[in-house]
């Protein structure tokens, strides 16, 4: 009888102590929109919502290194579900001439909880 509680015990302290990181898995969602100020071209000045756009995200806040990725909807719209509570960040990449590759990433944060929905707002990019 003994070796049966104590079996119990060490497997459910087992499964209890495991802490759960940032990522899918959960039932929250962060969204947002892209938005292009076009600064060339014949629309130049004009600004618009970007569809079919890359837009990052990162899991936590200890990695350099994007997790999952998606292309914007057609009104530039984007939405990252179901991911556990924690600390994201969000990016996608703008002209940037200052740059050797001529693009540089525009991060948004994002803290979320269970069964929450995060709106970012507008990644403003230029073009």
């Amino acid at each position: 009888m003994k070796r049966y509680f104590l079996f119990s015990t060490i497997i459910a302290l087992t499964l209890f102590s495991c802490s759960k990181e940032e990522g899918e898995g959960g039932r929250s969602s962060i969204k947002g929109k892209v938005h292009l100020t076009d600064l060339t071209g014949w629309n130049a000045g004009d600004d618009y919502d970007v569809p079919d756009y890359d837009v990052y995200i990162i899991y936590g806040d200890k990695n350099d290194v994007y997790d999952d990725d998606m292309k914007t909807n057609f009104d530039g719209t984007f939405e990252f579900k179901n991911l556990r509570e924690g600390s994201y960040r969000i990016f996608a990449y703008t002209t940037d001439l200052n740059t050797p590759s001529g693009l540089s990433p525009v991060f948004k944060s994002a803290d979320i909880g269970k069964n929450e929905q995060v709106d970012v707002g507008a990644i403003e990019v230029e073009k």
